[in-house]
C-alpha cells in the first residue's frame, strides 16, 4: 500500500532532485489548512454579527416573549428563582427535591407507540436541572409551581436577618493626660504648690 511519504520524496533526496515534481493523492497540507482557516474567519465574522445583533435586540425580545428553557435569578434582592419550561412532562412524572444547597429538577417520561402492522417503539425521556442555591437564600422556605403553560416555576426567599435587640453602648471616658506646665529657664518644670 502507498501512502504519502512513498508518493513525495523528501527534498533533500537525491532521488528528488532526479524525478523532479512528484504528484500526490493527497491535496497539500497547506490548502487544506488554508482552507479551513478562512472558514474558521467566516464562521467568528458571522458569531460576532449574531452575537451583536443579540445583545441590541435581546433585552427586548426577552420582553416579548418568555424564554422556553431556563429563566434564573440567583442572589437578587428577592431571592432565588427559577423557570424551567416542561411542558412536555406531567406533573406525576416530575420531581423536586433539595439535596444539600442544590435543587435538583427530575422528569422522567416513557411513551409506546404501536404502529398499522404491529410494530412497537418505546420512547425513554429524561429531563434532570440542578442548580445551586446561593447560602443567603431560605431552603426551608422552597416552593415550587406548575403553570398550565407547562413553566415550572421554583423560588425561595432570602433569608430574614434577625433583628438585632436595641442596646445601649456605653462611652468610656479615658483619663486626662498630664499636661506639662510652662518650662524654667534651667529646663526643670515648675510644679504648683498644693
Amino acid at each position: 500500500m502507498l501512502c504519502r511519504m512513498h508518493l513525495a520524496p523528501f527534498a533533500s533526496s537525491s532521488l528528488a532532485t532526479r524525478l523532479g515534481t512528484v504528484r500526490t493523492l493527497w491535496p497539500h497540507a497547506e490548502t487544506i489548512f488554508t482552507e479551513l482557516q478562512q472558514e474558521m474567519e467566516k464562521a467568528r465574522e458571522f458569531m460576532s454579527s449574531f452575537e451583536q445583533l443579540l445583545s441590541s435586540q435581546g433585552v427586548t425580545a426577552m420582553e416579548r416573549a418568555p424564554s422556553t428553557s431556563t429563566a434564573l435569578t440567583q442572589g437578587s434582592s428577592e431571592g432565588f428563582s427559577i423557570c424551567q419550561d416542561v411542558k412536555n412532562f406531567a406533573p406525576e412524572q416530575l420531581s423536586v427535591k433539595m439535596v444539600g444547597r442544590k435543587v435538583v429538577l427530575v422528569g422522567q417520561k416513557e411513551t409506546q407507540n404501536v404502529d398499522e402492522k404491529g410494530s412497537f417503539s418505546y420512547k425513554y425521556e429524561v429531563l434532570k436541572r440542578e442548580w445551586d442555591v446561593p447560602e443567603e437564600v431560605d431552603t426551608e422556605a422552597l416552593t415550587c409551581s406548575l403553570s398550565k403553560e407547562g413553566q415550572l416555576r421554583i423560588e425561595a426567599p432570602r433569608l430574614a436577618l434577625p433583628a438585632a435587640p436595641e442596646r445601649n453602648v456605653p462611652i468610656q471616658v479615658s483619663p486626662a493626660a498630664p499636661q506639662p506646665g510652662p518650662a524654667s529657664e534651667d529646663g526643670a518644670t515648675n510644679k504648683a504648690q498644693v
